[in-house]
């Protein structure tokens, strides 16, 4: 009975050991081929690193903007994309809606309003230490702050009418007004402090009052 020579291609009768079998060889050099035992102990067939592999039905499509400098995500249907610029910034428009329509905006306001004035107490009546007149119907009143140098009682009023009263102490010399819901001021509309010592020890005491708003 004839065997194959180790320099033909195909396999070889393999009597290593007690199973006996066929051993796999290259069909070009007749040598046979080799196995490596990998790192999980495994024994695998090895190729060279030159082998050509190939692959079917394998679509690989990356378009690079190179004109800006860009990555380009495009729907290839309607043509919409986001664009990642040059200095990291997002070309893309962004919008946030609830169901029934309406909308939130994130932003600063235009038209910040800072108003202060400094003045004196001298009677132990009350008296006016700040008044701020709007000039139109979208003025918001976000906070009021006044400061007295001796403990006093603080109201604040909008055309007259006393809206909130405050009392400062010796511990606490500033009184804060604060509107969480912006308060409207319409157009004409007067927002005065008025502020009284509780006791009238010197001829004169000093104020501090400022108001924080803006126009929509």
């Amino acid at each position: 009975m004839g065997t194959k020579s180790n320099r033909s291609s195909g396999t070889q009768p393999n009597r290593r050991g007690i199973a006996q079998g066929n051993t796999l060889v290259d069909p070009k050099t007749g040598y046979p081929v080799c196995v490596k035992e990998d790192a999980a102990g495994d024994f695998r067939l090895c190729v060279d690193a030159l082998t050509t592999i190939n692959a079917q039905n394998i679509i690989v499509d990356v378009n690079l903007d190179s004109d800006t400098d860009a990555v380009r995500v495009e729907d290839p249907d309607t043509g919409a994309h986001v664009r990642v610029e040059a200095d990291g910034s997002i070309n893309a428009n962004v919008a946030v809606e609830a169901e029934d329509g309406d909308s939130i905006a994130i932003g600063a306001h235009p038209f910040q309003i800072f108003d202060e004035d400094a003045d004196t107490i001298t009677t132990a009546n009350y008296e006016q230490i700040y008044s701020y007149t709007s000039t139109d119907d979208n003025t918001r009143i976000v906070v009021v702050e006044c400061t007295v140098s001796t403990p006093s009682s603080i109201q604040l009023k909008i055309d007259g009418n006393v809206k909130r009263i405050k009392r400062s102490s010796s511990l606490e010399r500033n009184v804060v007004f604060e509107f969480k819901e912006h308060r409207p001021l319409p157009s004409g509309a007067v927002l005065t402090v008025e502020a009284r010592v509780e006791r009238l020890i010197l001829t004169s005491y000093s104020t501090f009052t400022s108001l924080e708003g803006y126009r929509t």
